[in-house]
């Protein structure tokens, strides 16, 4: 009886001399590895900051083929974001979110991991060279004051390192090799003259541009309950109209419909569009690249001569939850002109 207590002291006292080490460890801990990939800056940023290529390269991603992922509205650029969750031990659950970008420059993620409110910020660093960019891989891991988390830092770099070297090796080989050469849009120009449409509209702000996809939603939404209300029918697509091409962003969500309703409320109101007019860019790609279509716009506005009347407007002809990719989903920009 007394050997067993002497041993549970024992226990307890080893136990409580591991926590006391703990609390003194450092409470973070940055890991970094480096490369040289034979390709162009903005070819590799392209990659980094494209979300849908992280399972072709990322080590974590690719430990269990059963990981579970949800995307956010962006897949690409500062805003995208993925969550994700897992049965094996060594992948969990969590989100990464691409938190501050500098074009061909930077890229720095978010990482948050289940069961913890730590943010662990992982950056890609780039540097043009003559043939080649140099890529380093830093992560900057945060422990709180947890004493059992602290030992973690004791062999982030053994643990850690290795999985940075394998990430970095295969995005190297598969850029090197073209397998990650992303896709460009497509993009399809010609006048018309549009149809004249009564719409139902919310005028309405986004902070930034990954603010975009939820304000409209919303919108769509509270515009979708006035149509079943009054018992009113689509006639088109839904579209926007944007009133700034920079941050904040001022937009107007609108959806066709086929006569008034019988009444509006609220941040609701109804308009009449005649035909006009217009330059139309067919656009398959992700929203985030539609600036590329407004380029477009203004090139052709300039090479003919012609002058921008009023707002230019996207129409989302396609539903990217139908498509495999959005690179087959079409967005129509048009431009009215004089």
């Amino acid at each position: 009886m007394k050997k067993g207590i002497r041993i549970l002291i024992w226990v307890a006292a080893i136990v409580g001399l591991f926590l006391l080490i703990g609390a003194f460890l450092p409470g973070s801990v940055t890991v970094a590895r480096s490369t040289s990939i034979k390709a162009p800056a903005p070819t590799v940023y392209g990659v980094l900051t494209d979300l849908t290529t992280y399972d072709a390269w990322m080590p974590w991603n690719q430990i269990d083929s059963n990981m579970q992922k949800t995307f956010g509205p962006l897949t690409k650029g500062k805003g995208a974001w993925y969550s994700w969750t897992s049965e094996h031990w060594k992948v969990g659950e969590g989100k990464l979110e691409i938190s501050e970008v500098i074009p061909n420059q930077s890229v720095t993620t978010d990482l948050v991991f289940g069961g913890s409110d730590e943010i662990n910020k992982a950056n890609w660093k780039l540097v043009p060279g003559a043939n080649a960019t140099g890529v380093t891989w830093t992560i900057h891991a945060h422990f709180g004051h947890n004493p059992i988390s602290r030992w973690f830092g004791l062999f982030a770099e053994s643990m850690i390192g290795p999985d940075f070297e394998k990430g970095l090796a295969q995005l190297k080989q598969k850029i090197e090799t073209g397998e990650l050469r992303l896709p460009e849009p497509k993009m399809t120009v010609e006048t018309i003259k549009t149809t004249p449409m009564q719409v139902l509209t919310i005028l309405d702000t986004a902070a930034v541009m990954s603010d975009i996809g939820p304000v409209l939603q919303k919108a769509y939404g509270e515009i979708g309950e006035l149509i079943n209300k009054d018992q009113l029918t689509f006639t088109s697509a839904p579209l926007a109209w944007y009133y700034s091409n920079s941050a904040p962003f001022v937009l107007e969500a609108a959806i066709p419909v086929n006569k008034a309703p019988a009444n509006t409320g609220g941040r609701i109101k109804w308009k009449t569009v005649p035909a006009e007019n217009a330059i139309v860019v067919h656009f398959y790609g992700p929203y985030e690249e539609t600036h590329l279509a407004y380029t477009k716009i203004q090139d052709w506005l300039t090479a003919n001569n012609k002058k921008a009347k009023g707002a230019p407007y996207d129409v989302y002809v396609d539903d990217p939850t139908t498509k495999k990719s959005m690179y087959e989903v079409r967005t129509d920009i048009i431009q009215p002109f004089e």
